[in-house]
């Protein structure tokens, strides 16, 4: 928390439930186009929220 905004799992530290799966999450600006980066990350996100807050 004292370095970053976000956790490993891009939860923010400071709001419970705030999840960031959009490129916002990069600590700079890319290079290249991010867009496949973003829908991988997005996907690894919503993997972890599904099985921390709906898996039985």
């Amino acid at each position: 928390p004292a370095t970053s905004v976000l956790d490993p799992q891009n939860r923010a530290h400071e709001v419970d439930n705030l999840y960031v799966v959009d490129a916002s999450f990069f600590p700079s600006s890319a290079g290249l186009n991010p867009s496949l980066t973003v829908a991988a990350n997005a996907l690894r996100v919503a993997a972890h929220v599904n099985q921390a807050h709906f898996a039985a």
